[in-house]
């Protein structure tokens, strides 16, 4: 017996349902290319695997035509599909390769930027689905009149109990809410009235978290103090632009409240007022999570001016009874404020220099606890702003660790040159390595071109799991952007000059899953040509040509899986 025999034995000779278990904790590509090659009893153990939950966000195309052609529908609890950029007309491809009516165990799908006709294809049949997320790639332009009574079916669906989706102002408006509605949890990237909201709530009695993207509500007015919410226990609002007196009036309608989020500018920040409405009208209420915008009528120029906006929340009621914390980042040529429940919940920020902000807070060791910035996933910054603020020299200057342990996308702004030394310093405060999507915005002065490629390169290199690169500028050429691009970059969005540039880029970078063009051209007259081209380099590559963009998501000649 070989020594691989004696290693197996023990697995190989488990119970298919204890090998079951032992695959849940594994991805899809683990499964089928590596686990499913061991021997013949584990490929047919794959086979009749039914647990599979596949995301095809961001993949390779090999990788998806590879399992598309592998798996069973039946065996599908949990399908993750996108048109974005990165896998372009993808739905209507898998669509053609597997059978959806043979999607019968399928309780969770998510469908990213779906065109109408696969929206119907996908829905013309009863399913079991539970939870349901989907997004139109033109939502604010649905031809299809029988669109709108398609979805108020799947909102019919006895079985359904998640829903996540956005329609344009009018559509939502105009779209009926079923009785007896079961959804436990909805989520809104649509702006409603109060109206909509008030008749979900009356018609939705099982559920219990509701979160609203883009919290408008011109028809407060409307409010019957007499109807109340009782089922509901987390609301959230995202971007709102409702007012103290507004709020109030809302969150009177929702007593039983255990979680509360709220991301909004305007009058909000006065901790009084939410201590006092939330002992009379909130007593439920756990979690009160939020971030608060405005703007100062005067400068602040010290600390004690800014520790006056976080003075109402040094009471015993958030301190000791709640044990609710804030902190609050006053930027003072801006004279503008940032007021936020700790940890942070706000998932996209803008940093700014130091020397720029002030910064109070009632959190006695904020700056050793790196846990308070977890929920931080984007940030934006001007990095020569930043670097202009930055002594070199100074004691203490950098952070022992980063701050910001779990971003996962940068966004960084630069003037004509890219300054030195940036690279380590943002190193000093983010782990890179963390860092799956990254933007930069620079122009490529032709006289310090070499050193904007260096420092680039230098940043790339501490970002090992970096995925997706974006490289705003119309400043560069084709020979620098491949140049500058990584063998670890799957995804690429550019501007470019001209067919040729095209061509260079798509022939040089070969680890490419997919490219975005930032088209500086008109293209229409020069695409047949360019798919000529494509098709004999990348065959079967799907691509689509929008209004200033052109994206490409190609295959490869060989079956690689990367």
């Amino acid at each position: 017996m070989t020594a691989s025999n004696v290693n197996i034995a023990p697995l190989s000779s488990l119970p298919v349902e204890l090998i079951f278990r032992i695959l849940s904790f594994a991805d899809n590509k683990t499964i089928i290319f590596s686990f499913g090659n061991v021997c013949k009893r584990f490929r047919s153990i794959i086979n009749s695997y039914n647990q599979y939950d596949i995301d095809f966000r961001s993949v390779s195309k090999p990788y998806f035509d590879a399992i598309c052609h592998f798996i069973t529908p039946e065996n599908i609890i949990s399908l993750t599909l996108s048109n974005s950029n990165r896998t372009t007309n993808q739905i209507s491809l898998f669509l053609s390769l597997v059978p959806f009516e043979k999607c019968i165990r399928l309780r969770s799908l998510t469908l990213v930027d779906i065109d109408e006709n696969d929206f119907h294809t996908i829905f013309q049949l009863k399913n079991m689905i539970v939870s349901l997320s989907f997004t139109f790639r033109k939502k604010n332009s649905i031809q299809n009149p029988k669109t709108l009574p398609l979805i108020y079916t799947i909102i019919s669906n006895e079985n359904l109990q998640h829903l996540d989706f956005g329609l344009s102002w009018n559509r939502m408006e105009a779209l009926p809410w079923p009785n007896q509605c079961r959804l436990e949890s909805l989520i809104l990237s649509s702006r409603i009235s109060f109206k909509k909201f008030s008749s979900i709530l009356s018609h939705c009695s099982k559920l219990k978290r509701l979160l609203l993207q883009d919290c408008v509500m011109e028809d407060l007015t409307e409010i019957d103090r007499s109807t109340t919410y009782p089922q509901l226990t987390s609301l959230a609002f995202d971007d709102s632009e409702l007012h103290m007196d507004e709020f109030e009036l809302l969150l009177s309608l929702t007593p039983s409240l255990q979680h509360l989020h709220i991301v909004g500018e305007t009058d909000l920040f006065d901790g009084a007022c939410w201590e006092k409405f939330i002992q009379k009208h909130l007593k439920n209420l756990n979690r009160f999570e939020f971030a608060f915008c405005g703007n100062t009528d005067y400068e602040f120029n010290n600390p004690t001016d800014v520790e006056s906006l976080i003075t109402s929340y040094r009471t015993p009621f958030w301190i000791e009874n709640k044990h609710w914390f804030v902190i609050c980042y006053y930027f003072k040529k801006s004279a503008i404020y940032s007021l936020y429940s700790l940890p942070i919940c706000k998932t996209k920020v803008r940093f700014y220099p130091h020397e720029d902000k002030i910064t109070c807070s009632t959190h006695s060791t904020l700056y050793n606890d790196a846990s308070m910035t977890d929920n931080v996933h984007e940030m934006q910054l001007n990095l020569t702003n930043l670097m202009a603020h930055y002594d070199r020299n100074a004691k203490n200057a950098l952070p022992s660790s980063p701050f910001f342990r779990k971003m996962n996308k940068l966004l960084l702004l630069t003037g004509n040159e890219w300054p030195d030394g940036s690279s380590e310093y943002l190193s000093a405060f983010i782990d890179l390595s963390c860092i799956v999507e990254l933007s930069v915005s620079v122009d490529f002065d032709p006289n310090d071109i070499s050193n904007t490629l260096t420092n680039i390169t230098n940043l790339l290199k501490g970002t090992s799991n970096l995925q997706s690169l974006t490289i705003d500028s119309s400043s560069t050429n084709a020979e620098n952007i491949c140049l500058l691009v990584p063998n670890h970059i799957k995804h690429l969005q550019v501007a470019i000059q001209s067919i040729d540039e095209m061509k260079l880029i798509v022939e040089r970078l070969k680890q490419l899953s997919s490219i975005t063009f930032n088209m500086l051209l008109d293209i229409n007259s020069f695409l047949p040509d360019f798919l000529t081209w494509l098709m004999e380099k990348r065959n079967q590559s799907t691509y689509r040509n929008d209004t200033g963009y052109f994206s490409i998501w190609f295959n490869k000649n060989t079956a690689q899986i990367p």
